[in-house]
């Protein structure tokens, strides 16, 4: 009963580093399974899925430029351009989110955690305001090529975010709750974080500036 309630307490969410590298070493004294450190496995986890999604992504851009060749006006006559200029002051507040999430990362400080929030929030708030201008203008899902392929991206890319900023939140909250800043939950949503962050800048460069 000793070496399966070792095994538990090695495997649940928020056991500090020092405390499985104890239960490794004696696992291993013992003759016991090893004990694989839920954070790392929290971490293989989510880069098995960000690798999925750079695939997701990797799709849309190609499908981006094959509509785009089609085309010998971009954008066609009587459609809007995209929102070149706003959108880049809104990318200053995800990108100011991934900054202040790396802090968060070093110093575990609840203040960096509620700025990268904060950031990323407003930026998705923003991104919105500029859509439904866009949809107002006359380019819809529907309308045309030009607008189903530029929905179809930073919609995508907005959905993530929104996904992020949850994902962010309850790890945050379930941390709060065992009194750690370092939790399976929290590492991995931090990492999907940055994978949000990260890829942005270059949908902004394909869409909205080549």
């Amino acid at each position: 009963m000793g070496n399966e309630k070792l095994f538990y307490e090695a495997n649940n969410p928020g056991l500090h580093p020092e405390e499985v590298e104890f239960y490794e070493r004696s696992f291993q004294a013992e003759g016991e399974p090893h004990v694989i450190d839920p954070i790392k496995r929290a971490y293989v986890a989510t880069t098995i899925f960000i690798a999925s999604e750079v695939m997701y992504f990797g799709a849309l851009i190609s499908a981006f430029f094959r509509i785009k060749r089609t085309f010998i006006e971009w954008p066609p006559e009587g459609l809007p351009t995209y929102p070149v200029i706003q959108t880049l002051f809104n990318t200053l507040f995800l990108l100011a989110s991934g900054v202040f999430n790396l802090v968060f990362d070093k110093r575990r400080k609840k203040i960096f955690f509620v700025l990268t929030w904060v950031f990323g929030a407003t930026f998705l708030i923003l991104q919105g305001i500029e859509w439904i201008r866009l949809i107002k203008f006359g380019l819809t899902m529907t309308t045309h090529a030009y607008g189903s392929i530029f929905y179809l991206i930073v919609g995508s890319h907005g959905i993530h975010v929104l996904v992020g900023l949850i994902w962010l939140l309850i790890a945050f909250n379930l941390s709060q709750k065992r009194g750690v800043m370092r939790t399976p939950a929290l590492e991995s949503a931090s990492l999907l974080w940055k994978f949000v962050v990260l890829i942005w800048p270059v949908l902004y460069l394909v869409v909205y500036i080549l």
